[in-house]
């Protein structure tokens, strides 16, 4: 038998009372199951109540609650139920956790009402939404760019300062079929239609508030494509000020850091990269420079094999893998040289390997040091011409290249 749905008659109501429960169960979990009930059911998008259900002395805490196909509520609880509580006499009392309640009905309503404002200004219409513990999500269809989705956000914003009147309506048939619906119910019988005066008109079987104004601030916090439309992610409420004043405090931080005012942390940062980019131009034109004087020291110390392939290993303490690959690259340029480059890697000290031979070398570096990392321990691989990798730092890279 369905369950009666006091939650529809006043969402702000914390706890109820019943006049007993019993046993159930859904999906194998032990469940609780009244005639009435003020916890709202996870489905269309929203959460679940959570909250304690008491009888004669004994108190159990429910942490999930889902209908069945019946209408019948389930009060699930963690755990097996303790002793015969599904068996006692007596009236039940039933209390939901009010802030979990008070933020679901502020995200829902604010999903709403964000909804229709993404319809009216972009002709954006919602095909989902998931109203979720840390984000609320709308998924649209249509063409949308960032200045409709700021434009949708102004339009909701106004309509909470202008704290109209938020309805249920259980219509007739013949009065559904007059309602300006934004989308079609998903029943047939029982409808119920929120309605955001003068705004917009839903059907939906959700906790709502019952005026805009309590819905607090709406903040849109993201915009990316998603299968062939456009999700939005927002925050309302209480989550939308934490999130600001998460932001806030991360914007804070960098201004002090930079020692400017908080509005002129982007010029700070855009200063702090035309810096960074030009003393990289430095470093590149003298790392260049290095290159090329130890890249003739080396290959002068390393003359010409008769073999017509010259094995060449430089290893350097400090470099990087960059360093080691434009070396490498260097070293190749004469024709009879295979280089082994080699550094030991900072943070598990194994060698990072570059091998790279020249144009007229019979050497396949590729296969070199799969072999060499198969029988030494690491990894890496690559072309014949060019391979790079790791190796551990026991290997003996001079006896290994035989160089």
């Amino acid at each position: 038998m369905a369950t009666e749905k006091l939650y529809w008659a006043d969402p702000f109501v914390t706890s109820f009372e019943a006049p007993a429960l019993r046993a159930g169960e859904l999906g194998g979990r032990a469940s609780l199951v009244l005639d009435r009930t003020i916890f709202y059911p996870e489905s269309g998008g929203q959460l679940a109540d959570t909250g304690t259900l008491a009888i004669a002395g004994h108190e159990v805490r429910v942490d999930d609650v889902q209908v069945d196909d019946e209408g019948t509520i389930h009060h699930l609880v963690a755990g097996p139920l303790p002793g015969d509580l599904a068996r006692l006499a007596g009236p039940v009392r039933g209390t939901i956790d009010a802030s979990r309640r008070r933020d679901h009905m502020a995200q829902h309503t604010g999903q709403h009402a964000l909804s229709r404002a993404l319809a009216e200004v972009a002709r954006a219409e919602t095909v989902s939404s998931r109203l979720g513990a840390s984000a609320c999500t709308i998924d649209v269809e249509g063409a949308l760019a960032e200045r409709d989705v700021a434009r949708a956000e102004d339009l909701v914003n106004a309509l909470v300062t202008d704290d109209v009147v938020v309805r249920q309506h259980f219509p007739s048939p013949d009065e559904l079929a007059r309602m300006p619906l934004r989308r079609p119910p998903k029943v047939d019988r029982n409808v119920r239609v929120i309605e955001i005066e003068g705004f917009d008109f839903s059907p939906c079987g959700g906790t709502h508030c019952t005026r805009t104004g309590q819905i607090g601030l709406v903040r849109v916090v993201g915009l990316e494509k998603h299968k062939g439309g456009w999700r939005i992610t927002f925050h309302a409420g209480r989550r939308a000020l934490d999130d600001v004043r998460r932001k806030d405090a991360v914007l804070a931080d960098l201004a002090r850091e930079l020692t400017c005012g908080m509005l002129d942390v982007g010029a700070a940062v855009g200063k702090l990269r035309a810096e960074l980019k030009a003393r990289m131009d430095a470093l590149s034109s003298t790392r260049g420079e290095l290159v090329d004087l130890l890249s003739e020291r080396v290959l002068a110390a390393h003359p010409p094999d008769p073999s017509g392939t010259t094995r060449v290993v430089l290893v350097r303490e400090r470099d990087d893998l960059p360093m080691l690959r434009t070396l490498a690259g260097r070293l190749a340029s004469r024709a009879d040289v295979v280089a082994f480059c080699a550094a030991p890697d900072p943070s598990s000290g194994d060698w990072s390997l570059v091998v790279q031979r020249g144009a007229g070398a019979a050497f396949d570096c590729g296969a070199w040091l799969k072999a060499a990392a198969a029988a030494h321990g690491g990894r890496g691989g690559g072309r014949p011409e060019r391979a790079e990798g790791r190796l551990a730092r026991a290997a003996d890279l001079r006896a290994l290249a035989g160089g």
